[in-house]
């Protein structure tokens, strides 16, 4: 546990908190600004500095035998993290993008000739 008592609340942040606070600020402005022209769009950002510059290093050594099964993986040019699972921001409205990632992860178990929801009108209307 820490002890509070010993370190003094100045209510400063550090140079690192400042330095990611001003990353996070850069990329909710480039969010803002993708909204002004009237783009969705989802940011990935450095867990560790929370620096916008990834860079995807998946290689056909990572697709392995199941293609389908695996996460990206992210190299941060700033400060050198290296991993497969990444914050995103984004500047769509919370439930439109959970509503819209989960219509994406499900349509290709979906006939597009066939509405998903016609059994439960069916029953509905009985």
């Amino acid at each position: 546990m820490i002890d509070m008592a010993s370190k003094p609340i100045t209510g400063q942040l550090s140079a690192k908190e400042l330095i990611e606070l001003r990353r996070l600020m850069a990329v909710r402005q480039a969010l803002d600004e993708w909204k002004k022209k009237g783009f969705d769009v989802d940011i990935a950002v450095c867990p560790i500095c929370k620096s916008p510059r990834l860079v995807d290093m998946t290689s056909s050594h990572d697709l392995g035998v199941f293609p389908g099964s695996f996460q990206p993986a992210l190299y941060c040019i700033d400060c050198g993290w290296y991993g497969r699972i990444a914050p995103i921001m984004s500047n769509r409205p919370e439930q439109d993008a959970v509503l819209e990632d989960l219509q994406g992860a499900f349509a290709p178990l979906m006939d597009p000739n066939e509405d998903p929801h016609a059994d439960v009108l069916e029953r509905e209307s009985d």
